[in-house]
């Protein structure tokens, strides 16, 4: 039956699917039909399916809003930044952005209506389509004043989730299309130059708050390399030892960059020498025992010596 199939699809976004999903994965129309009649249905928004026993919870709520708005739409704006974790950004009302035009309109959402909004843009978080921090800041840019903005768009960075060549990126693709927001995501940028970076973000002040009450010496966000390459900025690196460890959470895979990147990135620092441990979020506030075991386990495997940095 197909409502196995609409079930595992549902399952992946607080249980809501949408009719253009259903289609998109091969549903016919009967089998739309067969979900209007099931008794394990029901309907919030006529282009949007529930599973009935499903947790009603604000996610919830702006995952109908979401997938209602059709095809191509993301959460955006404060409703985006709330989604990415942002503490002081509503989430309702919800705020959508959407290429094109739409004349019926969308009770209980705020559609922005763009000419552009190429994919790269776009990601999933918690299984609901959202723009990608990038993004976001400039539409925090857009409706809220430049000094809030700022803050807002420093929490993203301190949190990993954006970066200053990500944000100049994104420039430099987005910003000459007279969009709301660039002039102050440029401003942004120029007191921001080069390597700055904002201040540490909650999860990475743990890591240190752990490392040192277990005695262990690090230091926080060391570029390495020689004078003539540089191989990268990592998280921390344990004083007098080639050890990194890297701070990883499923907002930064997300948003920043994926798994593939991070083994790539990982290889090449072990390609240089160094030793690699990666602490997720998770594990840092549940399991600190466990993370800082890790760090000593491998710091006791390495023998002292300098790091280029």
């Amino acid at each position: 039956m197909y409502d196995d199939r609409a079930l595992e699809m549902a399952r992946r976004c607080h249980g809501v699917v949408s009719v253009p999903q259903l289609v998109a994965a091969g549903a016919t129309p009967a089998d739309i039909a067969q979900l209007r009649r099931s008794r394990h249905w029901d309907s919030p928004r006529p282009r949007v399916f529930r599973r009935i026993g499903s947790p009603c919870t604000p996610a919830q709520d702006v995952a109908v809003a979401v997938l209602d708005c059709g095809p191509g739409s993301a959460l955006s704006h404060l409703s985006g930044a709330a989604l990415w974790g942002l503490r002081g950004c509503p989430l309702v009302p919800v705020h959508v952005v959407r290429e094109g035009s739409r004349r019926r309109p969308v009770p209980g959402v705020v559609v922005h209506r763009v000419r552009s909004l190429p994919e790269e843009w776009v990601t999933e978080l918690q299984g609901i389509p959202v723009v990608r921090p990038e993004l976001c800041a400039l539409h925090l840019f857009a409706v809220c004043r430049y000094e809030r903005a700022e803050r807002l768009v420093d929490r993203l960075w301190a949190d990993r989730l954006l970066s200053g060549s990500s944000i100049r990126r994104f420039v430099r693709a987005m910003g000459a299309m007279g969009r709301n927001g660039t002039a102050g995501l440029r401003r942004y940028l120029d007191v921001r130059p080069g390597r700055w970076e904002p201040p540490a973000s909650g999860i990475e002040s743990r890591v240190q708050q752990l490392c040192r009450e277990a005695g262990i010496v690090v230091r926080r966000q060391v570029d390495l390399g020689s004078g003539v390459a540089w191989s990268g900025r990592v998280d921390f690196l344990v004083e007098g030892l080639p050890l990194v460890i890297e701070v990883q959470s499923e907002r930064h895979h997300t948003a920043l960059t994926d798994r593939a990147a991070d083994a790539a990135r990982r290889a090449a620092l072990e390609a240089a020498g160094l030793a690699v441990v990666e602490v997720w979020d998770t594990e840092v506030w549940t399991r600190p025992d466990a993370v800082v075991a890790r760090i000593r386990a491998a710091a006791s495997a390495l023998t002292p010596r300098s790091v280029s940095r």
